[in-house]
């Protein structure tokens, strides 16, 4: 069975090894209708929610150049099916998210608008995970409360980020004795006091900014596994490795990984919190597991099928694709 589908991306110069350009390219491969939108170019247009797009006619190659979307302001809303493989610009802030629900709301998504923007999200990992299978978990904007925290247990080592970033970006591992403790933590809320004492609230108004803070796993820097989950399936991923001077294991940012395997504890795991999650419609996404523990869930633009293939030479897309497709079908999301 075929399907006309839109995948939603950023717009690029070149493509990239990623799932930019290996699920569609997947998608083309297994005989559906595949279109490229621009997910920046998203509008409603005497209410028919439209964007930029264009028409797959071969598969993507890394490298190769982004293709012209032809089609300017052309439905987004005839389709069988919505990928969105792409965050929205920060500039575009909420209205982007409710584009992505108004056009939800007439086609089926992958990963529903709801879950793209509530889920998505680490200030909300637990509304996904079990609460025995996350480490100590806080959210605070409050650098008081946080200092206290991290002082208050000599033993206890903690992970700061921020609650809406990603690929490494100023996630730092602090305790009591590290030196520059407080001023991480204060960065890490917003450097609210420093603010407020320059140039006072009254002229710079709210400065203080939530944080995650997670207790520090230790096992975590030798058996992370970043876990491509499709359904209820686990289909791809790698094993992470954190460099000896680095305590973050983000492939982006040059670490070192491996072909992942899981155990059969592990696969079990995974595979009912795929079920989990897709009763919070979310059919495909990556987790950072170093089990008992899940320290994040990705779902708008997860790496995994490509350290995979650069792991092994093995191309897992298809298989990756068609099991999604499977798993909306028997949920009844798609015909």
């Amino acid at each position: 069975m075929s399907y006309k589908i839109l995948v939603l991306v950023s717009e690029a110069s070149k493509f990239e090894l990623d799932n930019h350009s290996i699920i569609p390219s997947a998608l083309y491969r297994e005989g559906h209708e595949v279109h490229i939108g621009d997910i920046d170019t998203l509008n409603v247009h005497e209410s028919v929610v439209v964007c930029d797009r264009v028409k797959l006619s071969e598969e993507f190659a890394a490298g190769g150049d982004f293709p012209t979307m032809r089609e300017s302001y052309a439905s987004a809303e005839d389709f069988d099916l919505v990928w969105v493989l792409a965050g929205t610009h920060p500039e575009a802030g909420n209205a982007s998210f409710q584009l992505l629900w108004l056009l939800n709301q007439r086609v089926p998504f992958v990963n529903d608008a709801s879950a793209l923007f509530y889920l998505n999200t680490k200030i909300n990992l637990g509304a996904i995970v079990p609460a025995e299978n996350l480490p100590v978990s806080y959210v605070t904007n409050d650098f008081d409360f946080l200092n206290a925290l991290v002082e208050g247990d000599g033993d206890r080592s903690w992970v700061i980020k921020p609650t809406n970033d990603g690929c490494g970006a100023d996630v730092y591992v602090v305790n009591k004795t590290d030196r520059n403790r407080s001023a991480l933590l204060g960065s890490a809320t917003g450097n609210a006091m420093s603010r407020y004492g320059r140039y006072g609230r009254d002229i710079i108004g709210m400065a203080k900014r939530h944080t995650a803070v997670q207790e520090y796993i230790p096992n975590i820097r030798t058996n992370e596994k970043r876990v491509i989950i499709a359904g209820d399936v686990p289909v791809s991923g790698f094993l992470r490795f954190h460099p000896e001077h680095d305590n973050r294991s983000n492939a982006t940012l040059g670490a070192r990984f491996e072909a992942l395997e899981l155990t059969p504890e592990e696969d079990a795991f995974v595979r009912q919190l795929g079920k989990r999650m897709m009763d919070l419609g979310i059919f495909y996404s990556g987790i950072d597991l170093a089990f008992p523990y899940v320290v994040e869930v990705n779902m708008v633009n997860p790496g995994g099928l490509s350290y995979h293939q650069l792991a092994t030479g093995e191309d897992k897309s298809s298989e990756a694709v068609n099991t999604v497709l499977a798993a909306l079908r028997a949920a009844g999301k798609l015909k």
